[in-house]
């Protein structure tokens, strides 16, 4: 009742705004109105760094990135921005993705979303060298890279519903349109993408058909776009040394042909209504298990002659299962199913007082997440696994209610947001009887149900000062529930399951500028910088910890950590002996600079994305022996400079990306075991300084052909945040630890007409 209420209030809101906007324009014939309109920055920089230029001229920390990824993965694109990382699982599969922001990662710490509909994808990739073979477990979402056409990161920011239930920032990858498709001017259009590449790679493609046409009105129109995409994948592939990757990673199983389709159907009745429907699904047979996913979204959009209407609305559905096609230990063969359901509305009204322009935007976001899963299918009688007593992807619901707003002053050259948004969580799920051995709470079989809700205010100043420099400072309070893999783990004992499980909050403050100087050296250029400091500080950060009974005869539990002293340790009672989610007392702080500027004097270009941070959060055993979601902490520094010249009337390009890493680690499965290594977490061996060579060219407004040498040195050295390196065959030296690609050549080529 209470969901049902706050949707009556939110729609009740904005009929009324709508209301005030109609009795506006019937008095248009007593009183003569005025429509103000804010100033327009125009950006004049190449069209296919446009995303990247639109980002750098707004205040706060924000970037994006267009198509151009010159036949870079989606990983190495994402890790060419400030402040962001990707945590890497290569048993996750093409298109699954999980974005790090200032060393967080995972469901509700990122949003990642892809066309503004947030994922819940949790991968369940098996692993042999896993405790009792448990699979590697990964938070992300689930995207074809060839129908990525623009990526926008909103790091620490207050962002209206995307940064509802979050704590780091979102991530929003937007697929392509019929716009993309179509040139201007034209009915039909086919955009179509293919690249092949070496050590691995192998193919892929991708083929866009459009069509539009007149309807309704002078200014409707109805169109519709159908895109299939596919790859074929190498299950091994060579590093630096030459050693292919079955030695110290991959199998048989890894060889993938992923296949994926997008629909979309735009109607435009006037220019007063728009809806989009949108259908995407992905289909991969990888890792022994099947993996399917889809989403559908409803998107409309309401803009009367009023600057106090403009309505959107969002309708979203997600799904994905994961079905496992040989046994595992003890569990045989499984499923894992994630779903979520999700309506977003809002409004934004625009006014002015004299030479004040405001904007408040007035929105709610409603969102369900359930997860199940289905073991012991195929299992011999005389050997069962039941759902509610084994670590196997958690199942449990998550409900989330929100109401949120931001009000905008803009005076002259000063601009000031003020942030609110309000946070009701619930989540449900299981609970087994305890054991007579467990000292858990409650005792017996229950269905648990935690709630939990808040207010988080922010706000954002900032001020166009001159051209180079327009500073800004801000300041937000956020907060996110605990999932449903965090509450309802079971690690072995029922008293794993930890109801008591309290939300995460964040307080970040950040300060920075903005600077933009054209006709710097030559006439014609243009410099653009966006400097950025930040303080995070993180209370109750859950992590997962290990637990012992104290002592015999007693059912104290103890944590298993260095704070223990070696007669406490010698006294550890194992015949009580499991791993829980919990809120860690000690606040987590994580705090640096981010840069990225960008030098554009048509021949020649450069651009530069530095980052610098302390993150240093809780590990846990989780991760290593269980296959929990691996740690996130970021290497202390890295530096992306990518630099090169236009020839040919600038239709030609030939560059180079220089990637530099500074000290990274790694958790240690062997380190993790020891009760006396109080750093858990080791330092990888030096990372070198990888160059990527690339040239492209564009024969004409039909034809674009590309081509790419990566690692061009043909380097020995592993990738930081890859899961590999923290792999039980890697940290106990049973094998290599250069786990990354060794040189590879890569082409590829774009046809649209």
């Amino acid at each position: 009742m209470k969901i049902v209420a706050k949707i009556a209030g939110a729609s009740a809101v904005l009929i009324g705004l709508q209301g005030i906007a109609y009795a506006e324009n019937t008095n248009d014939d007593k009183k003569e109105k005025v429509m103000r309109f804010s100033s327009l920055k125009v950006s004049g920089a190449q069209d296919n760094n446009s995303p990247q230029i639109e980002a750098m001229e707004k205040p706060g920390a924000y970037s994006s990135v267009g198509d151009d990824n010159k036949l870079q993965s989606i990983d190495s694109v994402l890790r060419t921005l400030p402040g962001t990382y990707t945590q890497m699982d290569a048993s996750q599969g093409v298109g699954a993705v999980s974005v790090n922001i200032r060393g967080l990662s995972g469901f509700g710490r990122v949003n990642m979303m892809v066309d503004g509909v947030s994922q819940s994808f949790y991968g369940i990739a098996p692993n042999e060298f896993g405790h009792a073979q448990m699979p590697y477990n990964q938070f992300g979402a689930i995207i074809d890279p060839n129908f990525i056409i623009r990526t926008d990161i909103n790091r620490g920011q207050a962002d209206g519903s995307d940064s509802v239930n979050t704590l780091a920032g979102s991530v929003n990858f937007r697929t392509i349109g019929v716009e993309d498709v179509i040139f201007e001017g034209n009915n039909f259009g086919v955009r179509t993408k293919a690249s092949y590449g070496t050590n691995g790679l192998g193919k892929n493609g991708m083929v866009a058909v459009a069509g539009k046409i007149q309807a309704f009105s002078p200014e409707g129109s109805i169109g519709a776009m159908l895109a299939v995409s596919g790859y074929s994948v190498d299950a091994h592939y060579k590093n630096g040394m030459g050693i292919n990757s079955e030695e110290f990673g991959t199998d048989e199983t890894f060889k993938q042909k992923p296949n994926s389709q997008l629909t979309k159907l735009n109607i435009k009745p006037n220019d007063f209504h728009e809806l989009e429907l949108s259908g995407r699904y992905y289909h991969n047979k990888f890792t022994k298990r099947h993996i399917d996913n889809s989403d559908y979204y409803l998107k409309y959009h309401y803009t009367p002659f009023s600057e106090l209407v403009d309505t959107k609305i969002l309708l979203s559905s997600s799904k994905g299962t994961q079905r496992t096609l040989s046994e595992m230990s003890g569990l045989g063969k499984a499923e894992s199913h994630n779903k979520s359901h999700a309506i977003d509305i809002k409004n934004t009204s625009r006014f002015n007082y004299g030479d004040t322009d405001f904007s408040f935007t007035l929105g709610s976001k409603l969102m369900q997440t359930e997860y199940k899963k289905k073991t012991g299918i195929d299992l011999g009688p005389d050997e069962t696994s039941t759902e509610d007593s084994n670590v196997f992807s958690p199942s449990g619901k998550q409900d989330i209610a929100s109401i949120y707003s931001d009000f905008k002053i803009e005076h002259g050259i000063y601009t000031v947001n003020l942030g609110l948004n309000y946070l009701d969580y619930s989540l449900k799920g299981y609970k087994p009887a305890c054991s007579n051995n467990d000292p858990c709470f409650p005792e017996g079989e229950t269905q648990v149900s935690s709630k939990g809700r808040g207010f988080n205010p922010s706000i954002l100043l900032s001020a166009e000062i001159i051209p180079e420099f327009q500073p800004f400072v801000s300041y937000k309070h956020s907060m996110r529930a605990p999932n449903i893999q965090e509450m309802f783990y079971f690690g072995g004992e029922s008293s794993s399951v930890n109801p008591f499980l309290k939300r995460e909050t964040t307080d970040t403050y950040e300060i920075g500028f903005n600077s933009y100087r054209p006709n710097l050296i030559v006439d014609g250029d243009a410099f653009r910088l966006k400097a950025t400091l930040f303080h995070t500080k993180i209370k109750d950060y859950i992590n997962g910890e290990r637990i012992m009974f104290c002592r015999k005869g007693d059912k104290e539990v103890c944590q298993i950590d260095e704070s223990l002293t070696k007669e406490e340790k010698n006294a550890l009672d194992a015949t009580f002996n499991t791993y829980i989610y919990k809120n860690n007392v000690t606040p987590v702080t994580t705090k640096g600079y981010e840069i990225s500027a960008n030098y554009d004097a048509g021949v020649f270009y450069s651009s530069l994305a530095y980052s610098k941070q302390k993150t240093e959060q809780p590990t846990s055993q989780l991760a290593t022996v269980m296959g929990a979601s691996s740690s996130s902490r970021l290497p202390s520094s890295y530096l992306t400079l990518n630099t090169g010249i236009r020839l040919l009337d600038e239709n030609m390009r030939v560059g180079a990306i220089m990637k530099y890493t500074g000290q990274s680690y790694h958790q240690d499965y062997e380190n993790d075991t020891d009760w006396d290594i109080k750093e858990k977490m080791v330092k990888d061996d030096k990372i070198p300084t990888i160059v990527d060579l690339y040239a492209d060219y564009k024969i004409n407004k039909h034809i674009f052909v590309k081509f790419s040498v990566q690692n061009l040195a043909n380097k020995n050295y592993a990738d930081a945040l890859n899961r590999m390196n923290s792999s039980i065959n890697v940290t106990s030296g049973d094998t290599i630890s250069q786990t990354a690609r060794g040189r590879t050549y890569v082409m590829g080529a774009e046809v649209r007409f």
